[in-house]
Formats: structure tokens, sequence, C-alpha cells
């Protein structure tokens, strides 16, 4: 009788932890693309405030989820069918993150910049946000189709599923 592998394998690691910085990622460029539709103060107040937090939050999470993926990446690259989509979704996880990044250095920078500069470093932010939301879709869609299509990171049973038998 076979065994069943762990949980709690290396390359899984990424799956478990990359869903924060999506959820994040994806309420962060939310609220900034909401906040010029708002002229109540409270409300623009409320909506940057968010695009902060969650903007720290996925952008210092990414990168742990980036990390955990290069773990998976060396085990997955010799267990599926098409590496070359791997190899896409690393590349546009890095691509997105950094665009997060930049955005979030730039959110911080809003406290120095010249008043005369302010509007277009907030329209700059706004557009990378933007730009980060399509990437984050796109690299989640390569993920999924990494796991649904090829089977990367999952426990394929035998075909008579004797190991759950006890």
């Amino acid at each position: 009788m076979a065994d069943i592998p762990s949980i709690w394998r290396e390359e899984l690691w990424h799956s478990f932890l990359v869903h924060l910085p999506i959820v994040t990622l994806l309420l962060a460029s939310i609220a900034a693309l909401l906040k010029p539709f708002f002229s109540n103060d409270g409300h623009r107040l409320f909506l940057g405030q968010t695009t902060f937090v969650m903007l720290f939050i996925g952008v210092l999470s990414g990168w742990i989820a980036i990390y955990t993926g290069e773990l998976a990446y060396d085990i997955e690259v010799r267990k599926i069918c098409d590496p070359e989509v791997l190899q896409e979704h690393q590349w546009w996880g890095y691509a997105c993150l950094i665009t997060y990044s930049v955005a979030l250095a730039l959110v911080i920078g809003f406290r120095f910049i010249p008043a005369k500069l302010l509007s277009l470093a907030k329209t700059f932010s706004i557009i990378l946000l933007a730009a980060g939301l399509i990437g984050l879709f796109y690299t989640g869609h390569l993920g999924a189709s990494l796991v649904y299509q090829q089977g990367a990171g999952t426990y394929k049973p035998s075909s008579d599923c004797s190991e759950f038998v006890k």
C-alpha cells in the first residue's frame, strides 16, 4: 500500500501562501481605482488608507510567495508537461510584484513629493495599480492552468485509490 504524501510538502507552501497577496493586492487596486470617483473626504481618506494598508501587506506577502514559488519551481518543473507555462507564470509573478512594489514606494513617497508633482505621482500610481491588477489576473490564470491542467503540486492517487483504504 502506497503512502499518501504529506500536505506540508515544500512545493505546496507557495499555494498556501499566495492567496493572501492575491486578495490584498486586488483590494489595493480596487480601492485606488475607486477613490477618484468619490467627492466625500471621509470616503477618499478611507480608500486611500485601504490602498496603502492592502498594498503594504500584499507586497510584503507577495515577496514571500515569490520565494516559496522559487522553492516549488525546482520541484515542479520536472513533473509537468509544459514547463514554459511555469516559466511564464514565474516571469509574470515577478513583473506584477515589481509593479506593485514601485506603486508602494510611490504611495509612501507622496509625503515627500512637491505639491506641483503630487497630482502626476498619484495618477502614475493609479496606472501602476491598474497594470498590476491586469498582471495579477494573468499570473493567477497561469497558476491555475499549472494546477488544473498539468497537475502541478497535486498528488495523483492510484486508479483504485487503495492508498486511502485503511
